[in-house]
């Protein structure tokens, strides 16, 4: 299995992929899609194409601060989840945050989600959290 990034190319796709993955999270806090925003955010963001082999699966969006990396979202089409595709694309989101000579490595995950074992297992470490939303960090270093 051959995990690789691509840049961005495809807002509509990404925005799709990420509202229906979103869905519950932002029902449960009366959150309100915005589409506008959304695809303002596309072009204040780092926007890659997460692809199978050949096949396009998911999406992933960086921002950046200082000697931070900010992972603005992982999203993973639903039918590919449970395979270990996200579980590379964080290996590949860390090389990617190395490569920016970032220093750390920060995301935020709804409580509820998941995904919070998988941040876990690949060395993330709660921060905080407010309103539902935890932040969690891994240090980087050259050799990471």
């Amino acid at each position: 299995m051959e995990v690789q990034l691509q840049v961005g190319r495809d807002p509509l796709f990404a925005e799709s992929l990420t509202k229906t993955n979103m869905a519950s999270y932002y029902q449960t806090r009366g959150i309100i899609w915005d589409h506008n925003q959304y695809l303002n955010s596309w072009e204040a963001l780092d926007n890659y194409e997460i692809y199978l082999d050949k096949t396009r699966v998911g999406v992933l969006r960086f921002s950046y601060s200082g000697d931070t990396t900010f992972l603005r979202d992982l999203q993973i089409l639903p039918e590919f989840q449970g395979r270990g595709i996200g579980s590379k694309s964080l290996d590949l989101v860390v090389g990617h945050a190395v490569n920016c000579q970032s220093n750390k490595l920060v995301l935020r995950v709804f409580s509820e989600n998941p995904a919070i074992n998988l941040y876990e297992s690949k060395g993330f470490v709660r921060r905080s959290e407010v309103k539902g939303l935890v932040e969690m960090e891994i240090p980087l270093s050259s050799n990471t």
